[in-house]
């Protein structure tokens, strides 16, 4: 599958060239985040085989910009910045002291703008300004902006970290009772007609090296097509059940 690098120089690399820029960036990131991330940090927790996810997909949808919540110390922000420096990211945390370290990490990166401000106020922002932005919703500490992320959200393609994929080894969050899974997805309005999550025991292109905490990832789409999402062989999806939908 033939994953963009930009859209202005509107590149396509193959999938080997792809599969080899994503390994390359991902593997000279600084996982600065084992300060305190219980899988020691890394770009999307030092999971490689969900960077070749995004980067599949933000390739198959053409997406013009890349979204992140809650940036923590910078992993996934710097290493986004760098795969993909012809597309705008933004990326904020409401924690002062985090949104200071990420933007000085990240000062060589002119495509990258690190805010601090509440998550679904950024969203807003890239919602106004971009046709379909990738969102990497992380920011799931203190009080939960999920749900007020999700209604922000007008088109894009939507990467849920810490969801509940329904398997052990995979772990999910959960705020006052409500895990974050189908159930956070069923409360939206209006609400996606379907959802994808990875398979575990899939095949992938590269072994993941992560070999302590790995967060499950849910996906969606909003105002977009979702055969991309079918077509994956890692990604099987689903449809919201008459109890996740009362």
């Amino acid at each position: 599958m033939p994953c963009g690098v930009g859209t202005d120089a509107r590149v396509l690399l193959a999938p080997q060239d792809a599969t080899d820029e994503v390994l390359r960036v991902f593997y000279r990131t600084v996982r600065a985040g084992q300060e305190r991330l219980a899988g020691g940090g890394g770009p999307f927790g030092f999971d490689v085989t969900v960077a070749l996810l995004v980067d599949d997909l933000i390739g198959a949808y053409g997406c013009d910009a890349v979204v992140e919540t809650g940036c923590h110390l910078g992993d996934t922000a710097a290493y986004l910045g760098r795969r993909y420096p012809g597309l705008p990211v933004m990326t904020c945390d409401i924690d002062p002291e985090y949104a200071r370290f990420t933007a000085h990490r990240v000062r060589d990166l002119p495509n990258v703008a690190v805010t601090c401000q509440d998550s679904p106020a950024l969203i807003a922002d890239a919602a106004g300004a971009f046709d379909r932005p990738f969102y990497f919703l992380d920011a799931h500490w203190g009080a939960w902006p999920l749900p007020r992320e999700l209604a922000a959200i007008r088109a894009g393609v939507v990467l849920i970290d810490d969801f509940d994929v329904g398997d052990a080894r995979f772990g999910h969050d959960a705020y006052d009772g409500v895990s974050c899974g189908p159930d956070v997805l069923a409360a939206m309005t209006p609400r996606p007609a379907r959802y994808w999550t990875p398979v575990p025991g899939a095949e992938r292109r590269l072994p993941c090296l992560q070999v302590g905490r790995r967060a499950g990832v849910g996906l969606f789409v909003a105002g977009l097509d979702g055969r991309p999402l079918d077509e994956h062989p890692a990604l099987t999806g689903h449809t919201l059940t008459t109890e996740e939908i009362r």
